[in-house]
């Protein structure tokens, strides 16, 4: 056993010695770039993407194979694409609440037990934003079955009865 613990303290000495002369040496590398002006050592930041971008990259990801394969990568795929509709309905174009809600509608046919609260309540918002008001009070009864009581749900329905009484008014 005392052969053990003399390794043990030698190799504990190497290491320390080790990290001192490596902190010595970035303390040194760090005080050149400070010299010669640069700022960082690391690659300049991607540029940003605006939102048609990235909803166009998700689009390309939807129904690729290694996407299908992984059920957590092409949930994550669905639900990231269906956020971006629903932000672009409301900036550009309404059809994309259509969008949203066929999304929604794939997911629940392709992962039912995956859906979540936040998903139903943001179906139920694109299939009310897309006038689909009886389609919408469809899901909000059926939301109301699975989460007895939420008050997500009762926002949810008064846009919908917000959204419904517009459309009334428009026909009128």
């Amino acid at each position: 056993m005392s052969f053990l613990r003399r390794r043990k303290s030698k190799v504990s000495t190497i290491r320390s010695e080790s990290k001192l002369e490596l902190q010595k040496g970035m303390d040194a590398s760090r005080e050149d770039r400070e010299k010669s002006g640069e700022t960082s050592t690391l690659p300049m930041e991607r540029p940003k993407l605006s939102l048609a971008e990235k909803i166009t990259r998700l689009e390309e990801r939807l129904n690729t194979a290694d996407t299908r394969s992984s059920p957590p990568k092409h949930i994550a795929v669905i639900r990231n694409l269906a956020k971006g509709y629903m932000k672009l309905g409301g900036k550009e174009d309404a059809s994309y609440y259509v969008k949203a809600e066929n999304l929604f509608k794939q997911f629940n046919v392709l992962y039912p037990l995956h859906m979540e609260k936040i998903d139903w309540v943001a179906w139920i918002e694109a299939s009310a934003k897309a006038r689909l008001i009886r389609e919408a009070r469809n899901l909000l009864a059926e939301a109301r079955l699975l989460f007895p009581g939420d008050e997500d749900l009762d926002v949810v329905e008064t846009e919908v009865l917000h959204i419904d009484h517009a459309k009334a008014n428009e026909n009128i």
